[in-house]
């Protein structure tokens, strides 16, 4: 009998992990100590060491640590070091892929991921036509066993409202198509697991757009959604996979096609008490958020982290 072997993949949008020093290149000033946020280094470690205690309990919950790890709303390498290496963190071996991006803010995307399970073969980042946050593609062996091909997104968020929003993200997304395209063209039996923040339900045109992935989102379970607005949670946070990563039945039995890498869960929305507080407001749950408006309040990010568990028949 085959041995199944869990591996572990994340996504998170952290919001606004910023170090305490000013960049004259993006507009980051109100995250120093002089700007708006008084943002200090001892708020920095804080919420560093929050977002090492969040992927530790996710290690608790599953049983073992994230072999992938993809963040977004990260300013820089240095804040990447600081959660790797200076954070109880530092015992699972994380090492990182990242580049600044053209993002005014200076906020980018970036992958963790675990020396001994994954081996990167090529990076490259995906620009779009606008200033925006590069796509983050990454090609590698995972864990030794097949080449996996990785997706780190942040899509336009929807400031400036829904019509115009929605047509830098349909420009986003169509790059995200030319190069998964590109990819199932050479081989239709590729593994790609686009992960991200892409700042639109999976039934939205720019989503709609990446018809030849799985969007996982719609079938997600755990928390009522990654991201709340007002009274109303969302699942934006979200896992697209191609075909070949879904257990699938043949027609006429009920035994599983042979494959490798297979979804067991197809994806899971991870809410940890110390990430949510009550809503005075709306009633239920809210994230509890690193800032109130202009008033620090010491909590985290606006999104909860989502889970993507795959299994390799050894």
């Amino acid at each position: 009998m085959k041995e199944i072997m869990l591996l572990l993949v994340m996504f998170w949008n952290v919001e606004n992990y910023f170090d305490t020093y000013d960049n004259p290149s993006t507009k980051d000033e109100e995250f120093t100590p002089q700007g708006e946020n008084h943002w200090s280094w001892k708020r920095f470690e804080k919420k560093r060491d929050d977002i090492a205690k969040t992927i530790l309990l996710a290690a608790d919950e599953y049983g073992e640590y994230p072999a992938l790890i993809g963040l977004c709303e990260i300013e820089n390498s240095f804040v990447l070091e600081e959660l790797t290496e200076n954070t109880p963190l530092a015992r699972a071996g994380y090492t990182f892929i990242h580049k600044d991006s053209p993002d005014s803010r200076g906020i980018d995307v970036a992958l963790l991921y675990r020396e001994e399970m994954f081996t990167p073969l090529e990076e490259h980042y995906i620009a779009s036509s606008f200033p925006t946050r590069d796509i983050l593609y990454t090609k590698g062996v995972l864990n030794g066993l097949d080449t996996v091909h990785i997706f780190v997104n942040h899509w336009p968020s929807k400031r400036g409202g829904e019509k115009s929003s929605s047509t830098r993200r349909m420009l986003v997304s169509h790059r995200a198509r030319q190069v998964t395209d590109s990819i199932l063209q050479k081989n239709p039996s590729a593994n790609i697991i686009h992960m991200g923040d892409f700042n639109d339900t999976w039934d939205s045109k720019p989503l709609a757009n990446l018809d030849q992935l799985v969007n996982l989102s719609q079938y997600a379970e755990g928390n009522e959604g990654s991201y709340k607005y007002k009274e109303s949670w969302s699942t934006i946070d979200q896992f697209l996979v191609s075909e070949n990563l879904i257990r699938r039945r043949t027609s006429n039995t009920e035994k599983f096609l042979h494959q490798w890498l297979w979804c067991e869960k197809e994806m899971e929305i991870f809410a940890p008490e110390h990430l949510l507080c009550e809503d005075d407001r709306y009633l239920g749950a809210k994230l509890r958020r690193t800032y109130n408006g202009p008033r620090y309040i010491g909590g985290i990010s606006d999104h909860l982290p989502v889970m993507l568990q795959l299994h390799i028949e050894e």
